[in-house]
């Protein structure tokens, strides 16, 4: 879990991501583009980490938080 943390803590976009999608549940790409304000290669790129590390999903459309996203968006809002 601290490896997660780290890894997110580490980047203010994966952070913010991370946040984002607590707020708002599940979002598709081209609002969290614009949600963000920055490119959306840069999204797609924090997107597939975030997938490979098992704290995103997608859902249809949307991509939203898996269980262990949510503990660790807690872990680190909390710091």
């Amino acid at each position: 879990m601290e490896e997660l943390v780290g890894f997110i803590s580490a980047n203010n976009n994966r952070k913010k991501l991370l946040s984002l999608l607590s707020a708002k549940k599940a979002m598709d790409i081209e609002r969290i583009v614009k949600t963000m304000h920055i490119f959306p290669p840069s999204v797609d790129k924090i997107i597939e980490e975030l997938i490979e590390k098992e704290l995103v999903e997608k859902e249809g459309d949307n991509y939203r938080l898996t269980e262990l996203g949510e503990t660790v968006e807690r872990i680190i809002h909390n710091l």
